[in-house]
């Protein structure tokens, strides 16, 4: 069972990210709330939500997530939207702390190079062309492992 719901852990980043004075893009939003995915995976935490994660030309996309905020375009989301309202708690809130505390001030397309280097989840399903393809739990869990080991 999944630790919360992919919008609420939207929710929690951008929150979060306004206590840092951070101003974030969809672009951002989208790669964070993936690492924030696979750092929960990858120890252990379990499944932080169970949307779709698909391999999109730019990296791993939430279908879900990407037609939340598309309208925002380049622009940062404001500090006053809220998706869902409610708000992650435990370890759940925690694997959200480390990740913008790691990963938060770095650039959308910075974070769109991380996830998609050679050898991640997304590199491994990838196809040029091809839409819609999956990017596996256990994909994401096996990286973030060996990534944080």
């Amino acid at each position: 069972m999944p630790l919360s719901d992919v919008m609420i852990v939207a929710d929690d980043i951008l929150r979060a990210g306004k206590q840092r004075g951070l101003k974030l893009t969809p672009l951002q939003l989208m790669k964070l709330t993936y690492i924030a995915h696979g750092y929960a995976l990858g120890t252990g935490a379990g499944d932080l939500f169970d949307a779709r994660i698909e391999a999109w030309k730019y990296g791993p996309v939430i279908p879900q997530l990407y037609h939340a905020t598309k309208s925002w375009g380049r622009d940062p989301i404001p500090h006053d939207h809220i998706f869902d309202g409610r708000a992650l708690t435990g370890p759940a809130a925690a694997i959200v702390d480390r990740v913008l505390d790691k990963y938060g001030k770095l650039s959308g397309s910075a974070l769109s190079t991380l996830t998609h280097k050679r050898d991640t989840p997304w590199s491994k399903v990838y196809r040029d062309g091809v839409f819609n393809i999956e990017i596996p739990d256990r994909d994401i869990e096996e990286h973030y492992r060996q990534l944080l080991g």
